[in-house]
């Protein structure tokens, strides 16, 4: 990208100003191409910040209608919106935030017969699904092409989010940290409960992690941060790849 226009100097300004982002960081966000998988709760959220921010190419994947029920905690849908497609209002509410933005929408479900394709245009992966079959898949593709993964889930008050670049070194994975042979809870939000803030604040975090990577002011690929929403506390794991794991070993 050349030059900012003088409309997207000034809609950007309140960024471009901060030393460490100006033109040459808006530059890179407006170039940045984000896949975002799963438009509910955290997928809303972070699509709407990321827009905001000035990412202008943006792929949707989702197969699910809106209903009554995510109405509590997922940004940008409304009454008027219950029967229709998610991407279809997705893209319809980011291009009111963003006209000349370029989005791509997958009225479809991830399947491990489609994802290489899904995921080829992209840089940057954010896993917003709800269950961990999705998120072993996601992480394990992430891995074989080498996608940066920026992933997080939801449970009641608590959030947890990371951000990957799993083919580097000796950056673990997803699958280091939540091995799938453990068989634990496969459970989804619908089952375990979510506050709507809870999801706001994961989708916003992982839209932060994501920015901070661009600016290149994420160095750390080997924490978890988990987030207690209801005492306000916040940690960071660090965790290393595991030698006995079945996908980056």
């Amino acid at each position: 990208m050349n030059k900012l226009s003088n409309k997207q100097i000034e809609k950007y300004s309140r960024q471009i100003i901060i030393d460490s982002f100006g033109i040459s960081g808006q530059k890179k966000i407006i170039s940045t191409k984000v896949l975002i998988i799963g438009c509910g709760g955290l997928g809303t959220s972070a699509a709407q910040y990321l827009s905001m921010t000035g990412i202008k190419y943006l792929g949707l994947v989702d197969d699910d209608s809106i209903s009554l029920s995510n109405l509590n905690r997922q940004t940008l849908f409304t009454e008027s919106d219950i029967g229709r497609k998610k991407v279809e209002i997705l893209e319809k509410r980011l291009k009111d935030i963003s006209p000349d933005s370029s989005i791509h929408k997958l009225k479809i479900k991830l399947k491990r017969s489609n994802i290489e394709k899904i995921f080829s245009d992209y840089e940057y992966i954010l896993d917003c699904s709800d269950n961990f079959k999705t998120r072993f898949l996601i992480n394990e593709f992430c891995f074989k092409m080498k996608k940066i993964l920026v992933t997080a889930s939801l449970q009641n008050f608590d959030l947890q989010a990371a951000i990957l670049k799993s083919w580097e070194e000796t950056n673990p994975c997803y699958e280091c940290f939540f091995p799938s042979k453990n068989k634990y809870s496969q459970d989804s939000c619908d089952q375990m409960g979510i506050v709507a803030t809870v999801a706001g604040i994961g989708g916003a975090l992982q839209g932060q992690l994501l920015i901070n990577n661009v600016l290149n002011k994420n160095k750390n690929f080997s924490q978890i941060i988990l987030l207690s929403c209801s005492e306000i506390r916040m940690r960071k794991i660090i965790f290393h790849k595991n030698e006995n794991c079945k996908i980056c070993k």
